[in-house]
């Protein structure tokens, strides 16, 4: 079956490391994490994010979701400050078992929720892969996270909440308040994806780096890829996924990082995930990515959101490749909303929660606090 070329490239642009570079290095880091048990390490790391304010939230569930299993965690100081929803990249690639890299300080201002979406992370275990794949589709994902704001803003007792799209989250982010805008007091776009343009604009940068570091190989490879964008058919995904692999060689995806292998990582420190969760990762991801890419029948292609009724704040990274940083300023350029602000990373690929933490967090406070009455007093 034949897929048109947009739906294709946007569907690729979100995907991590092949699952082959990922399991290569989890042998190495197995062998590694037999010194100290995963019991111990994940205790700790409990123990010291532990919420002790009476104010305070933190809880780890399932709930039913459009007659599936998801999971939730929601942390935070104060369950009266804003509720800060994550959507999740991927498309199969939640951030839930990385969040104790990261998310602690958010906790202070926010009450955060990251979601496993279905059939994936923490959600992959009581899925019926059999019965679910037809339905894994943008739709179907949005519906899912009008079902969870709904729960959520029952469960805490909110009219409204901010909702963050990182990544292949930044497809849905935009079509839920589209929808639903009386229930958001805010749209956050981290690391924005902005159409079929991006394809190209990923590669016109990329041979720019690559030539101006005289890296023969890379010259030789890349071109070798042309025309560019592929047409979709044979061939096309492993031309779309060389790209994104020679993207982070060149600071694309990660400032200064020439793989996604530590981010990879770190859910098998994470104390939301059991050891099952982290062993079902990759077959997770790998579903995820085969049913919303290569599924039937051929997707329609897909619309950007041009219009908010709610405020926007888009953060990128200037090197950013996986979601071409001038192409997501050029979609925020066309962008009708009531505020819009866009925040520039300067020294950030595709990972700000981890290449520039603390300007994140500044930008959380400083840009995003105040759209939803900032912080509760204690």
């Amino acid at each position: 079956m034949r897929h048109s070329k947009t739906s294709v490239i946007l569907a690729i642009a979100f995907l991590g490391v092949p699952g082959g570079a990922h399991a290569q290095s989890a042998a190495a880091r197995s062998a590694a994490a037999d010194a100290i048990p995963r019991d111990s390490i994940t205790g700790r790391l409990a123990d010291l994010r532990r919420i002790h304010t009476p104010e305070g939230i933190e809880v780890l569930e399932p709930i039913e979701v459009n007659g599936s299993t998801q999971w939730l965690s929601i942390r935070g100081l104060n369950r009266a400050n804003p509720i800060l929803l994550v959507l999740h990249g991927g498309p199969g690639s939640p951030v839930m078992g990385a969040s104790w890299a990261y998310q602690k300080p958010w906790e202070d201002f926010f009450t955060v929720v990251n979601w496993d979406r279905r059939g994936v992370g923490k959600s992959f275990s009581a899925a019926d892969s059999a019965r679910l794949g037809p339905t894994m589709t943008l739709d179907q994902l949005v519906d899912d996270a009008a079902a969870v704001v709904e729960h959520l803003l029952a469960r805490l007792g909110h009219e409204k909440l901010v909702v963050l799209g990182y990544s292949y989250g930044t497809r849905i982010g935009p079509r839920l308040v589209e929808r639903h805008p009386e229930r958001f007091h805010a749209y956050v776009g981290l690391g924005q994806a902005a159409g079929p343009d991006a394809e190209r604009q990923l590669y016109a940068t990329l041979m720019e780096r690559v030539r101006a570091a005289n890296d023969t190989t890379a010259i030789r490879e890349l071109e070798a890829l042309r025309p560019y964008p592929p047409a979709a058919g044979p061939g096309a995904v492993d031309k779309l996924l060389a790209t994104r692999r020679w993207a982070r060689e060149y600071d694309g995806g990660w400032y200064g990082k020439p793989t996604f292998d530590l981010y990879f990582a770190l859910p098998e420190w994470g104390p939301e995930y059991t050891a099952a969760d982290v062993a079902n990762m990759q077959p997770a991801m790998a579903w995820a990515e085969r049913h919303l890419i290569d599924r039937a029948p051929a997707p329609r292609p897909a619309r950007l959101v041009q219009r908010f009724e709610v405020p926007v704040v888009i953060l990128h990274g200037r090197f950013d490749l996986h979601t071409p940083y001038q192409s997501a300023r050029d979609y925020f350029d066309r962008m009708e909303a009531p505020h819009k602000r866009f925040v520039t990373f300067e020294r950030s690929s595709h990972m700000l929660m981890f290449e520039e933490p603390g300007r994140l967090l500044l930008a959380l406070v400083e840009e995003v606090l105040p759209l939803a009455g900032g912080r509760a007093p204690f």
